[in-house]
């Protein structure tokens, strides 16, 4: 005798004595109830197998079979064997038979257990489990890849399901079975249901730490086992730079760079893209597409370096690279260095990163930070960037220049500051700056006029003597600034230009030809109306 267990249960609620309270025949009660029924084979035919759990006298018990998702009744047995349990019993935890179950068609059914049918107080539990009208059923999987790897770790499992018709003896498919499977590796496990042909499908992605890659699929007391072997690829590295013993200055950073690439399953070389590349213990750095990296490798002391890929599930054991790094000495310097402040307020720094002794590989260098301070003691950061080694720099801040301020280079893994430049020049301000009038017609004389000053020490002083230029921009699309006309700025710091109005436009005064010693101003925009 084999016992078909129910290929998806019914969550059921318990059903005590007293909840059972008797209805009028005409219409039957919806209760949930202990009790389960499940499927057998017995000597070549198919039965409903009831297990009581409830206080319902199996006698009173009679089972529907119907076609999923219908109200249509195919067949109702009773229950086999009743008199095995005693009157005075509740027949807890029995099993019965039911009479021999005959269908048209080899399937699926739900079934409906039936108490006191047709008699008053009528219960019904529907769907309360499957019935699986088949003989011998026959489970076959396979897989559209034979193994799992870095390039085939999407798998979609598939299979059959045939059974012997109960009637024909005729081997079919086995349609809407409802089958169990379970993947350790994958983490992942649930129910399938079988197609009008009898066929499943399940895609399973697998990851770098599946050790074990067995998925079982389960019908009855059919199980198949789909088992993949795991196959790990070979990663090959070329690192280009360093490629001896290394003497560079203390703090300076060493260029290092290569490619990473990975024997596929079809035995290409091929870039291996987003993969971690460890440099000795400071960092690890990404490839690129085409599995290329580079980067740095601060020098901090001798020893030795080690460049690997980062460790993975999917490969062998990494390969690596090494190169010596002599004890290196702090000869690092900055040479030929120079600072300045434009009218623009935009600070410059040129010069070279050079060693006092020594020499060092092609492309060492080094992270510069440009500080500030309004004291020339307490430094803050304005930016930073990075010289190669025996190359001339220039470079600017964002930061602006003040009136007065001090500023500096440092090599920070060095330890090495430059020479404190003290940078600075006189403020300039135009103030009172209008175009009057400003509704006007065409042809009418407009002037132009404000005045100039500079800053001395916590004051301002009119700057008599300077150039004013003066420039208006059209209401036109895609106009620009035209210099119309210059002024000078009388004895009192003020001036004045008298021009022909023409069109609708901006104005504005510019401050930009100043000495050495003094900052640029510009006016503000002031639109006049032309009618």
């Amino acid at each position: 005798m084999r016992k078909i267990t129910a290929a998806v249960g019914t969550t059921t609620i318990a059903v005590f004595a007293s909840t059972l309270i008797a209805a009028p025949a005409a219409q039957a009660a919806d209760v949930n109830l202990q009790s389960r029924t499940s499927t057998e084979v017995k000597d070549g035919r198919i039965h409903a197998v009831y297990e009581s759990y409830d206080d319902v006298r199996p006698e009173d018990v009679s089972i529907r079979v119907r076609q999923k998702g219908s109200d249509q009744v195919l067949a109702t047995v009773r229950l086999a064997g009743t008199d095995q349990c005693a009157p005075e019993s509740d027949c807890w935890d029995m099993t019965f038979l039911s009479e021999p179950v005959t269908l048209p068609t080899m399937g699926v059914y739900t079934m409906d257990v039936v108490v006191r049918e047709g008699q008053s107080g009528e219960l019904v539990d529907r769907d309360n489990g499957e019935l699986n009208y088949a003989l011998d059923p026959h489970l076959t999987v396979t897989s559209d890849r034979q193994w799992i790897s870095y390039d085939n770790f999407r798998i979609n499992a598939s299979g059959t399901l045939v059974a012997e018709d109960p009637q024909t003896h005729e081997v079919k498919p086995f349609a809407g079975a409802g089958l169990y499977y379970r993947s350790r590796a994958t983490h992942s496990e649930g129910w399938l249901r079988t197609n009008g042909k009898g066929s499943f499908t399940k895609p399973l992605t697998f990851s770098e730490y599946s050790t074990d890659t067995q998925v079982e699929f389960m019908f009855d007391a059919e199980s198949e086992t789909l088992t993949l072997p795991f196959r790990r690829q070979e990663l090959k590295l070329k690192v280009d730079t360093p490629r001896s013993t290394v003497n560079a200055p203390y703090g300076s950073d060493v260029p290092v760079k290569g490619k990473l690439t990975r024997i596929a399953d079809d035995g290409t070389e091929k870039p291996m893209p987003g993969y971690g590349i460890e440099i000795g213990s400071q960092k690890t750095v990404p490839t690129r597409d085409d599995g290329t990296f580079s980067d740095r490798f601060t020098v901090k002391q001798g020893g030795t370096v080690k460049i690997a890929p980062s460790g993975s599930g999917w490969f062998n054991t990494p390969p690596t690279h090494s190169f010596a790094v002599a004890t290196p000495v702090k000869t690092s310097t900055f040479s030929s260095l120079k600072a300045s402040v434009d009218k623009y307020r935009k600070v410059t720094f040129t010069g070279k990163l050079d060693v006092t002794a020594g020499s060092y590989p092609a492309g060492t260098t080094a992270a510069i930070t440009i500080e500030h301070s309004t004291d020339g003691r307490t430094w803050s950061n304005a930016g930073t960037f990075t010289a190669q080694y025996g190359a001339t720099f220039t470079q600017s801040p964002a930061k602006k220049g003040s009136t007065s301020s001090y500023w500096r280079l440092r090599h920070t893994n060095a330890g090495l500051s430059s020479t404190a430049f003290k940078l600075g020049r006189k403020s300039t301000q135009l103030y009172n700056d209008d175009v009057t009038p400003e509704g006007v017609r065409k042809g009418t004389l407009i002037t132009a006029k404000g005045g100039l000053m500079q800053q001395s020490g916590t004051s301002w002083k009119v700057f008599p003597g300077q150039t004013v230029r003066i420039y208006f921009k059209a209401s036109t699309s895609g106009a620009t600034w035209k210099q119309l006309g210059t002024a000078t700025t009388r004895t009192d710091g003020t001036f004045s230009k008298k021009f022909t109005a023409q069109q609708d436009g901006t104005w504005q005064m510019r401050y930009i030809d100043t000495p050495s010693t003094h900052y640029a101003d510009y006016g503000r925009e002031d639109f006049v109306d032309v009618r």
